[in-house]
């Protein structure tokens, strides 16, 4: 097993290297746990990373929220595929249909179609989440529930709010007393027990001027708690947390948090995300990865200038941990955690999808068309008999993306599309000027009408075409 040196070396290479001021890794096999941690916390105040240090969980809190709401099924009080209107009666978006036809089991696997992003700057307060709930009234739908993969931090506030109505408590006291404190971890919401502590910031990476500099702000975003906007913890909570995935859902004082059943049910793929990189299927709160009939579970997460990424490798009693503080710790986290699973574990990823030599033949006039959603609108135009995609985001997800990517989102134009599949109308889509692609990302058209055009397209988000 790779030592806590080999480990620390490893890690503060790749934060010098990548642009990250601060980072802790840890590696659980079995009962032991190699724990490493490197540079700054806080680019302001000099202070350094120690293992106590909290890192924000970002969109790991989804794995947080999804076990919390799992404690639930366990005692009977949800059902996983009854209505959300069973708990939430005034549930809705702004179609009342497909609002009615979402299942909580949909929100735990992202195939309600409802959207990912609605990053408003909420008001801290015990309301937050109810406010939030109360803003997805104008937000539509995109296809039919529970047919497609959909990322969704909405449809993770929506579980947070079943949380509330059914133990009367607010989505922060919930998770401390059903998940963090009966399991002991050094983690929290609240910030004023996290200016008592080693606590680190984001930073946001300039990767042309080789600079990381603090974040303008510490947290936001408070309606998306149970998303991953409030939760802080350190290295060795998120090695607890996995911990427990692993023990049956058990405490390391043997209290049992999570029944066995739901913390097996939760792995189960519910859902084939085509291309989905570097997860393709999706369980209940985890996303999933299958090598030779083996398979993994894993959560990333972002925040306001930090990445997060937990691993839990069930048939080896293992998982894999990294918290970073910058906008550029996604690419620490994947470098650091692939070489861990591959060399610790013998669990090598699979590459992520790739453009054949010769594309494959496809009439491109069903495609052609502008397909919108909330998050903005991708189009799709043919020239010479090629097709291209360019994507309009939402200009109000601007100043959110920036914060959480280091960039903005910016309008893409004249992205060449390569079809892989022509049966299942799957393409790839090439991100950069010809000859010098940035990327491979999918796009994986949906649901056609009656006169064979696609209802869906998905890209960076799924959108629904308009005429």
């Amino acid at each position: 097993m790779m030592t806590s040196e080999e480990l620390q070396a490893r890690l503060s290479e790749l934060a010098a290297g990548i642009l990250v001021p601060g980072a802790a890794a840890a590696i659980l096999t079995g009962d032991e746990v190699v724990t490493a941690v490197t540079g700054t916390a806080n680019k302001n105040t000099g202070a350094d990373v120690v293992p106590e240090t909290l890192f924000a969980a970002g969109s790991i809190t989804k794995v947080f929220t999804a076990s919390l709401v799992m404690t639930l099924v366990d005692e009977g009080l949800v059902e996983l595929d009854a209505p959300v209107q069973k708990y939430l009666p005034d549930f809705t978006l702004t179609d009342p249909v497909r609002s009615a036809a979402v299942t909580v089991r949909m929100l735990l696997s992202h195939t309600s179609g409802m959207p990912n992003s609605d990053l408003l700057d909420d008001p801290t307060g015990p309301d937050a989440v109810a406010m939030f709930m109360e803003r997805l009234k104008t937000v539509p739908i995109m296809g039919t529930p529970g047919k497609q993969f959909s990322y969704s931090n909405s449809g993770m506030v929506t579980l947070g709010r079943i949380v509330e109505v059914i133990t009367k408590l607010s989505y922060d006291e919930a998770l401390q007393q059903r998940i963090l404190r009966p399991l002991g971890l050094n983690a929290t919401t609240d910030a004023e027990r996290m200016i008592l502590g080693p606590t680190a910031i984001g930073h946001l990476a300039d990767p042309a001027a080789g600079t990381a500099q603090p974040a303008p702000v510490f947290r936001k975003y408070y309606g998306n708690a149970p998303a991953g906007s409030t939760l802080w913890l350190d290295v060795a909570a998120l090695i607890g947390f996995a911990r427990m995935h692993l023990d049956g859902g058990r405490a390391a004082d043997g209290r049992q948090v999570l029944s066995e059943n739901s913390v097996t049910a939760m792995r189960v793929p519910q859902i084939d995300n085509w291309g989905g990189y570097p997860y393709p299927l999706w369980g209940l709160g985890w996303g999933a990865v299958e090598v030779d009939g083996r398979r993994v579970v894993v959560h990333g997460g972002g925040n306001i200038g930090m990445a997060s990424t937990l691993w839990v490798i069930p048939d080896r009693n293992a998982a894999v941990a990294v918290l970073t503080n910058s906008t550029s710790g996604h690419g620490l986290n994947a470098v650091l955690a692939a070489e861990i699973l591959a060399r610790e574990f013998g669990f090598v990823l699979p590459a992520p999808p790739s453009a054949p030599q010769e594309p494959v033949p496809v009439d491109p006039t069903p495609y052609v068309g502008r397909y919108t959603s909330s998050q903005g609108d991708l189009v799709v135009f043919s020239e010479e008999g090629r097709l291209f995609v360019a994507q309009k985001p939402e200009p109000g997800l601007a100043e959110a993306q920036k914060l959480m990517a280091g960039i903005a989102p910016s309008e893409l134009t004249h992205m060449p599309m390569t079809c892989i599949d022509a049966e299942r109308s799957r393409f790839l889509v090439q991100m950069g000027p010809e000859g010098a692609p940035l990327g491979f990302v999918p796009m994986d058209f949906l649901e056609p009408d009656a006169d064979g055009r696609p209802r869906l397209a998905r890209f960076t988000f799924l959108a629904e075409r308009v005429d």
